[in-house]
C-alpha cells in the first residue's frame, strides 16, 4: 500500500474460504518490506460478503480483531483513513 505522501507499506491477505460470487474470507496482516508477516502488529479475520440490490450489489465488508488493543493500534494507525481511501477508489476500478 502507499500512503497519500507516497510512504510504503507491506501486508499480506491469506485467503481463508471462497463462495464465489457470493463471499470471500481472509486474515490481513502486515509485512516487512519481504512481505515476511509482522507478528509484533496485530492480523484482523475478514469476511467481504456481495448481495443484489436496487439492481446493483451491495458488499458488505466485516473485520475483527483477536482484542480490543490490536483493533486500537491499527485505528492508531489511520485504518478508517485508509480504507475509506480505497473503497471510494471502486466505482473507478469498476466502470467499463
Amino acid at each position: 500500500m502507499t500512503g497519500p505522501d507516497g510512504e510504503k507499506y507491506a501486508g499480506y491477505w491469506e485467503v481463508t474460504t471462497v463462495d464465489e460470487p457470493r463471499s470471500f474470507s481472509f486474515s490481513d496482516g502486515f509485512a516487512d518490506e519481504d512481505f515476511n508477516p509482522n507478528p509484533e502488529l496485530p492480523v484482523s479475520k475478514n469476511v467481504y460478503t456481495f448481495t443484489e440490490h436496487d439492481g446493483g450489489t451491495r458488499a458488505t465488508y466485516t473485520s475483527t480483531f483477536e482484542s480490543a488493543e490490536g483493533l486500537q493500534k491499527v485505528l492508531d494507525m489511520g485504518v478508517i483513513e485508509g480504507a475509506t481511501a480505497a473503497i471510494n477508489q471502486i466505482d473507478e476500478f469498476l466502470a467499463p
